[in-house]
């Protein structure tokens, strides 16, 4: 018995993994083929990161923070304007707005 619940759990934890880097793949390819600098290529896969491969390691606020990110920081092609931005994601992020 004790194998047969280890064997599902594995199962699970199998599908959950599968499931979550399909969706950080597609995060990816949503986001990252806009990405004009460096700085906005490592937000955006540190995003992409947190939120699909990890996400029941990250809190809402930080999810809320990435989303705002992936939304608005794609095809910045300034390095003063992507900090902007992140700054400003960061401030509605801890006021609760997306």
């Amino acid at each position: 018995m004790k194998y047969i619940y280890t064997t599902v759990i594995l199962c699970l934890f199998s599908v959950s993994v599968i499931a979550s880097q399909d969706e950080y793949d597609d995060c990816i390819l949503k986001y990252l083929k806009g990405a004009k600098i460096d700085v906005a290529t490592h937000l955006i896969m540190q995003a992409c990161q947190q939120n699909y491969k990890s996400p029941t390691f990250t809190s809402e606020r930080k999810k809320a923070f990435n989303q705002c990110i992936l939304e608005n920081l794609v095809g910045v092609e300034s390095v003063p304007a992507a900090m902007e931005i992140k700054a400003v994601c960061d401030r509605k992020s801890r006021k609760g707005i997306k």
